[in-house]
């Protein structure tokens, strides 16, 4: 199971976990379980008095993702629901946008984001156009029947609805960006995700000179898991130094992470992502305010904050919790290392286009370049080296809590003295020198997940080491 998606079983039902429910279309994702889920999320929506309103019903570029679409927005007709369902595949940022923009009860959207080809999934995002919370996700949970709905598929289409919301949300990025993008050369890696073509004409109307490569959606995403990680970008990484481009963005399966490439070719992720755009709206936008990062998420925010006097807010991993900070403004940005970001003026879900482009006016407004955004960074604070264990075995019983408790008890960790244990979302060691790592069982899959970070390569991975063969020492 990947991703943070709830899980599905045929003998158990489906689970609606803490971001939708995912599975696997040769296995349980079926038309027949969509429909059980969309009965279920209609039947929400009437229990909480806001069907008037009506639902987005975005998907991507999946094997079956419009089918999926259509066999929900036939299950809301069923209920007496208006839908409304865009001409093409869009990004799941944009599906978040629409339940605002248009003061809908919400959105749903069919996508497994960057999951395999061979997966999809279907989540519902409510109103206010960020991830659902628990008694959301619970309340539609409850709700799923135990066999698909009967619906006449002659239902009453004169509550289905087509919607392109692309000419409201360029707009609405007109706003965010200060200013035009005119000027800068750039690369879009969509990896033949739902930004392709999207992302491609909104920078290209921005002003950007734009190239872009894997810009045509494939539902099995040319062969490559939809996942901007270092080892899947060669191709973007080779087209901006060949080309001579500013920067190269790379975005998910369903656009809403990002991350890019310097001129260069140097790979950044929103480790380094955030800090730069955070500290660019702090000293050129005059946007003054904390942040909001995971317990997993570089601390290179934190010193970002501090500088500027203000706070870095911890939080357990899942841009939930972050879009419950930007929804109060109680922060001017968000991000969690697995690659989402979004902002106080902004929709309180991740959004790589949204990132993109702020990082295109740091960039702009610099006249620094991102590589010299990057060092600049660096020569002010720092560098810090992060990274990530995924350790897939069997295990029973609280094994995170068993090795952190182990961990933290011999007060220090290859000779470093621990300072603070915390336990917001796993158990999280922070050791003198501003040094960290991090026990964390996933909710999804049968892993546990071993970050590290620290001011030298060779300690963070080091601390890797140590922690698996800690965690190995238990199971």
């Amino acid at each position: 199971m990947l991703g943070g998606w709830g899980a599905a079983s045929l003998q158990g039902g489906i689970a609606f976990g803490t971001d939708g429910w995912r599975s696997r279309l040769d296995s349980d994702f079926t038309v027949e379980n969509v429909k059980r889920v969309a009965s279920a999320i209609a039947d929400y929506l009437l229990e909480s008095g806001q069907t008037r309103r009506g639902v987005f019903i975005g998907y991507d570029g999946r094997s079956c993702s419009k089918e999926f679409a259509e066999a929900c927005a036939l299950v809301l007709a069923s209920r007496g629901i208006e839908s409304y369902l865009p001409p093409g595949p869009v990004p799941t940022p944009v599906a978040a946008f629409s339940a605002v923009r248009y003061s809908l009860a919400g959105s749903i959207m069919i996508t497994a984001s960057h999951n395999p080809p061979e997966y999809n999934g279907i989540k519902f995002i409510p109103e206010y156009g960020g991830p659902a919370m628990p008694e959301v996700t619970g309340g539609i949970e409850r709700h799923i029947p135990p066999a698909s709905p009967n619906v006449n598929e002659q239902a009453d289409r004169s509550l289905i609805f087509e919607l392109d919301p692309f000419g409201d949300y360029l707009r609405h990025l007109y706003g965010l960006v200060n200013g035009d993008l005119s000027g800068l050369r750039i690369v879009l890696d969509p990896m033949h995700g739902a930004t392709s073509g999207f992302a491609s004409r909104i920078f290209t109307d921005m002003g950007a000179d734009v190239e872009a490569v894997r810009d045509v959606i494939d539902p099995n995403f040319g062969g490559v898991i939809p996942d901007p990680t270092p080892e899947n970008l060669s191709g973007l990484r080779s087209r901006v130094m060949a080309s001579g481009s500013d920067l190269g963005i790379a975005f998910d399966g369903d656009g809403d992470r990002l991350a890019a490439v310097t001129s260069d070719g140097t790979f950044l992720a929103v480790n380094q992502l955030l800090p730069i755009v955070y500290l660019h709206l702090m000293e050129r936008r005059s946007v003054i305010g904390d942040a909001a990062r995971t317990v997993a998420t570089s601390h290179l925010v934190d010193l970002v904050a501090s500088d500027h006097g203000q706070r870095a807010i911890e939080v357990p991993v899942g841009f939930k919790y972050i879009g419950v900070l930007l929804r109060e403004r109680a922060v001017v940005i968000g991000g969690e290392e697995s690659g989402g970001m979004s902002f106080s003026n902004h929709i309180p879900e991740k959004d790589g286009m949204a990132s993109a482009a702020l990082l295109m006016e740091a960039v702009k407004s610099s006249g620094e370049g991102l590589g010299g955004l990057n060092e600049n960074l660096v020569s002010r604070y720092g560098r810090l080296f992060s990274g990530r264990l995924d350790l897939r075995a069997s295990f029973e019983g609280d094994i995170v809590r068993l090795v952190g408790v182990a961990v933290a008890s011999r007060g220090e960790i290859l000779g470093r003295k621990v300072v603070d244990v915390n336990k917001r979302d796993g158990i999280k060691i922070v050791l003198e020198e501003g040094s960290w790592m991090l026990f964390r069982k996933s909710g999804t899959e049968n892993v546990v997940r071993v970050y590290a970070e620290s001011r030298d390569a060779a300690f963070t991975n080091a601390l890797l080491s140590y922690g698996k063969t800690m965690v190995l020492g238990f199971i």
